[in-house]
């Protein structure tokens, strides 16, 4: 294998393609963004969210040294020796220079959520501050730098408006990709348990799965508020409601996996 394709697997894409590269490009499809806007946008989005993935690939090289899944499936090429950190910055440096560089050209509003959504991925990993090991503030924080700031970057790139549709609508990826990280970290909880600080290591699994019930409420509650209080497009509310259910579901395959795999493993062992 060649450097380049170590460094281009630090991007992770399998782990974003089917779902968050999407959230930037809805907000754009949804502002009747021009095909050439809709290319940018995408552009923009792959190196922002790529960015975000080696970003934190480079912050915790060490904790996936001891992480026995992503040892397995090559996740994180610099915890194997594949990559360099003097590579890895040079890549976060082309990765963020193209979001950047991109977007203010577009729109200004829109390069705002931009850097946003790239300073919160850099907040979350970043030693010192790392908010993916502090108590709720990890949800949160993924559901913005994910959900919130990309998809009103997608609605404001395309030169749409900011107006009260889009804001509940931000909102609720929010909510969904939160989601998704409290799904993640269930999936990961035994391989989290000795080397990292996540919502669901401080309240146990258990209690997880109430507040996993709770989150999954606000959403439906914020999907009703849009229903009520905007004017959407029919087709636009069957899209917001299949997401509502496919995203979190998409990682929720990961638990069911995840638990017919230990069954069989303690199987194995008896």
């Amino acid at each position: 294998m060649t450097a380049i394709y170590y460094y281009f697997k630090m991007l992770r894409i399998n782990d974003w393609i089917k779902s968050y590269f999407w959230i930037p490009l809805i907000g754009a499809f949804l502002a009747n963004a021009s095909w050439k806007n809709f290319l940018l946008v995408a552009i923009i989005y792959f190196c922002a969210t790529g960015y975000s993935f080696a970003v934190n690939n480079y912050f915790d090289v060490e904790i996936d040294k001891k992480h026995q899944g992503k040892i397995k499936s090559n996740k994180n090429p610099l915890a194997q020796g594949f990559a360099t950190k003097k590579g890895t910055l040079m890549l976060l440096g082309i990765l963020l220079s193209i979001s950047i560089i991109l977007a203010i050209q577009l729109n200004f509003i829109g390069f705002i959520f931009v850097v946003l959504s790239l300073a919160a991925s850099t907040f979350y990993s970043i030693k010192f501050i790392r908010l993916k090991e502090r108590f709720i503030l990890d949800l949160a924080t993924h559901g913005f730098m994910f959900g919130f700031f990309p998809f009103l970057a997608g609605v404001t790139l395309a030169q749409g408006n900011l107006d009260l549709t889009s804001i509940l609508t931000g909102t609720l990826f929010a909510l969904i990709t939160a989601n998704e990280l409290l799904i993640h970290q269930i999936v990961d909880y035994k391989d989290d348990l000795r080397n990292t600080k996540t919502t669901v290591i401080k309240i146990g699994p258990k209690i997880s799965y109430i507040y996993l019930i709770l989150l999954f409420a606000v959403c439906v509650l914020c999907f009703r508020a849009i229903r009520k209080y905007c004017i959407i497009d029919v087709w636009n509310y069957y899209l917001f409601l299949l997401l509502l259910f496919w995203l979190p579901l998409h990682y929720a395959k990961g638990i069911k996996e995840t638990n017919i795999n230990q069954k069989f493993n303690k199987f194995i062992e008896i």
